[in-house]
Formats: C-alpha cells, sequence, structure tokens
C-alpha cells in the first residue's frame, strides 16, 4: 500500500512538473522586445535602446533563438590621391605627389545571433547557448506577455 502511495505521489508530481514546464515554454515562447533594462539596480533602458536600436529577441517552442537588433558605429575612409607622369626616357610611372585623406563616418551595423535554448535547474534558469557564449537568467516573472529574466548584474524585463 505504501509503495503504491510513493509511486503514484512520484507519477503525479512528474505529471505536474510536465504541464508547468510546458506553460512556462508557452510563455516564453514568441517574439520579445525590452521594455526595461537595468544593471545594477540602476535603470539603463535609454541607453540600450539608443545602443540596441530594433531589438528583438525570438524564442521559439523547438529550442532555437533568434535576437537581432542595430548600432550605430563610426569608422574611418582613407583614401589615397596622387599626380603622376609617365618619363618616355626611362618608361616608368614617376610618382609627382600623393596625398592620404582620412575622414570619420557614421554607419549602422546590423547584429544577428542565433542559438538554442534550454530551460535548466527546475525551470528556474533558462540558458541560451550560440557559437561563441553560453549564458543562464534566471527566470524571475513569466506570463504569456512579460519576461522577467536576470543575468549576473542585469535584469531583462521583456515584453512581447
Amino acid at each position: 500500500m505504501k509503495k503504491t502511495i510513493v509511486i503514484l505521489s512520484a507519477v503525479l508530481s512528474l505529471a505536474i512538473m510536465g504541464c508547468n514546464e510546458k506553460k512556462l515554454v508557452n510563455d516564453i515562447t514568441g517574439n520579445w522586445h525590452v521594455s526595461k533594462y537595468v544593471v545594477d539596480g540602476r535603470d539603463q533602458t535609454r541607453t540600450f535602446d539608443t545602443t540596441h536600436t530594433i531589438f528583438q529577441w525570438n524564442f521559439t517552442a523547438d529550442g532555437k533563438y533568434h535576437k537581432t537588433w542595430t548600432d550605430n558605429r563610426i569608422g574611418t575612409v582613407t583614401t589615397v590621391d596622387s599626380i603622376q607622369h609617365f618619363d618616355s626616357t626611362t618608361m616608368t610611372i614617376v610618382f609627382d605627389s600623393t596625398i592620404t585623406t582620412s575622414a570619420i563616418v557614421p554607419f549602422v551595423h546590423y547584429n544577428d545571433v542565433r542559438g538554442a535554448w534550454v530551460l535548466i535547474n527546475g525551470n528556474k534558469y533558462l540558458q541560451t547557448n550560440d557559437s561563441l557564449d553560453a549564458v543562464q537568467y534566471e527566470i524571475k516573472e513569466h506570463s504569456a506577455k512579460n519576461l522577467h529574466l536576470y543575468s549576473g548584474s542585469e535584469d531583462w524585463y521583456l515584453a512581447q
């Protein structure tokens, strides 16, 4: 009798955990944007929005994620102008002068990160893995429209 109760309790617990995981996966699945970004307890949303424009983070039910954003960068363009003539006695080209000019120009850089995500530690953490990095986010709160993730000193408040 005791064995039956223990076995039924274990089966019931596994079934409940499976339902909770399914709900959590459904809550996470979707296309998210950052509604608030906090670092070390300080709201950095404005800085994040200006450095990560058009930020989107998409989680799929099959365990894939896709993060995209653009950022503004500055680059240097260098041009070389030269004045030259052909010397017919030596049959060579002679450079009379060379002017090198550099200009600093802004440009938009498109960022595209793809990888896999998985729930770990009893569904308390969401781990993302891509070719460069693996990050664990503690799931602080979740619903169908809001997701609060925490990693290190960063709080990510995501909304759909």
